[in-house]
């Protein structure tokens, strides 16, 4: 069951379910790229902190918490995109 947030209709819902995926599949592409160097230990535990935040969301979005699955996503697409820069 979806938790819609006040105000959401389910369409909305559909369209943040689908741009978590993005998102999701966006910092995956950057975990991917990041791995094929060397990195510091600080380094590694950001990476170890973007898995724990794509983890949260794809339980979130099974939870049917759609809004939280998004931030929890979007957290770890930023993070991921700082550290991809490095």
């Amino acid at each position: 069951m979806v938790q819609l947030a006040p105000g959401m209709t389910a369409e909305q819902a559909s369209s943040q379910r689908q741009n978590t995926t993005q998102l999701l599949s966006a910092t995956d592409a950057n975990l991917k790229k990041i791995s094929s160097h060397s990195i510091s230990s600080s380094q590694q535990a950001s990476v170890s902190q973007i898995r724990k935040y794509m983890e949260q969301a794809k339980a979130a979005e099974q939870a049917g918490d759609v809004q939280r699955a998004q931030n929890l996503a979007s957290k770890a697409l930023l993070l991921s995109d700082d550290l991809a820069k490095q």
